[in-house]
């Protein structure tokens, strides 16, 4: 093999194997020389279940558990889809938001919405897999 990788934590009692060798299923690898890794400071796509993820599926309004997606400014108001238009929320307090406004009705947000970079998806996906972020200087 080429030796541009070092493995640096793998998974025990796991295997990869090729038609010539057999090295441990690696949790973390360190690279020998700089890797070039494009869009790395930009912001993630937004997508219902990045939302659900980043807010850590908890109601932006009562803290429960929450399954949906509701949006700060309606859509049918000219609200998108957008990471600091949208929230997670129960089924109960999106019904009762409706498609007014925060201000209209009445209630008020827990947390605010933030915007998903691609270095979060980076630290979700290492956690993902058992790796510690924090081990590793990410988090």
């Amino acid at each position: 093999m080429r030796e541009r990788a070092v493995i640096v934590d793998a998974i025990p009692g796991r295997t990869i194997r090729s038609a010539e060798t057999e090295f441990p299923f690696p949790r973390v690898v360190q690279f020998r020389e700089m890797i070039r890794v494009p869009y790395r400071f930009g912001h993630a796509a937004w997508s219902r279940r990045g939302v659900l993820e980043r807010d850590a599926h908890e109601c932006a309004y009562c803290g429960a558990r929450g399954l949906t997606i509701d949006h700060i400014v309606p859509r049918s108001r000219g609200g998108r889809d957008e990471w600091m238009n949208t929230i997670c929320s129960c089924a109960r307090c999106n019904g009762r938001k409706a498609d007014r406004t925060l201000a209209e009705s009445g209630m008020t947000l827990r947390y605010q919405p933030r915007i998903v970079t691609t270095r979060d998806t980076m630290v979700l996906a290492i956690a993902s897999v058992g790796a510690d972020p924090v081990a590793l200087g990410l988090a």
